[in-house]
This record gives structure tokens, C-alpha cells and sequence, in this order.
């Protein structure tokens, strides 16, 4: 490598030494961007599952995320039986560090349980499907492990629940 910057002319050795630095660093963006579009970094949605004899629950969300990017989630439920009550259960991780851009379709109520959030809606017959979409935009600045566990209860009655963890990339 000193023999590149030694054969120059001193006066143009600043010169090379930028258009070096400048190659260098491109490439590595363009590293970076090869390999998001080849789905190494993040955004790929994984579909999870849980059946009991009263429900079939489906949750698909990416397991990795990156700062700054929009991102769904999907859940699924397929109801067996009768269910009077549906709440779906987001644990904490769901929201932390999260902006909440839209959920649809809107909960008949939203509250809270034990620091975990609780959407209500209306009841289910069986064979009905429940589909709610989620979009999420991830906080730069929130780096890390985040449970993503999913439950659904029937009224205060947990009758399915996907354990899941969210990474989140800088």
C-alpha cells in the first residue's frame, strides 16, 4: 500500500489518498445495500403459529427490524369455537421504542393489563377469521432484544399465546 502513495508526486499524494477514501467507503455502502436487497439484513417476515382446540392463531412479522424503517405485522385467528370476548394480549416489546402508524381494523377498545396492551373486539363465531394489520415504525435510537409475544384471551381467559423476540438493528 506505501508503494501506491510513494511513487506519486508529493503535491498529488493528498489527492490520491481522498480518491482511495471516497472508493473505499462507497463500496461499503454499496456492500451494505447488496446485501439488504438480498434479504441478509432484517425486514423478511416469519409466520408463527399456535392451534388449541379453540382457536388457530397466526402471527407474521419480521424477527429483525432496523432503526428507522417501516415494518407489518399480521395476526391471524381462526376461531374454533365460540369466542365472546377476543383480546389480542401485545406484550410490552410491541410498543417499546415503536411508533404505532395504524392498526386495521380499529379495536372495539384498547387498555391496558400488567403493562402489556389489550385490544378488544367483537365476538367470534366459529369459523370466523379475525385479521389485523399493525404497521410500525422502529425508533432509531431503540437497539436491541424486545419480546414480541403475542396472546389472545377470551376476556381474562389466555386460550393461544406465539412467544416471539423482535431484534432490532441500529
Amino acid at each position: 500500500m506505501t508503494e501506491l502513495f510513494t511513487s506519486v508526486a508529493p503535491d498529488r499524494r493528498g489527492q490520491v489518498i481522498g480518491v482511495t477514501a471516497r472508493r473505499v467507503v462507497l463500496a461499503l455502502f454499496a456492500l451494505v445495500s447488496l446485501a439488504a436487497l438480498a434479504g441478509l439484513i432484517g425486514q423478511r417476515p416469519s409466520v408463527s403459529a399456535h392451534a388449541t382446540p379453540a382457536v388457530r392463531m397466526t402471527l407474521s412479522a419480521p424477527e429483525t427490524v432496523r432503526g428507522g424503517i417501516f415494518f407489518q405485522s399480521r395476526v391471524d385467528v381462526r376461531a374454533l369455537r365460540p369466542i365472546q370476548y377476543p383480546r389480542l394480549v401485545l406484550s410490552d416489546g410491541w410498543l417499546e421504542g415503536m411508533q404505532v402508524n395504524s392498526i386495521e381494523p380499529s379495536p372495539a377498545s384498547e387498555s391496558s393489563r400488567d403493562g402489556r396492551v389489550v385490544l378488544s373486539y367483537g365476538s367470534l363465531q366459529a369459523g370466523d377469521i379475525l385479521r389485523v394489520w399493525m404497521q410500525f415504525e422502529v425508533n432509531p435510537t431503540n437497539v436491541g432484544n424486545r419480546s414480541y409475544t403475542l396472546e389472545l384471551d377470551d376476556g381474562d381467559h389466555p386460550i393461544a399465546r406465539i412467544p416471539r423476540t423482535l431484534r432490532v438493528l441500529p
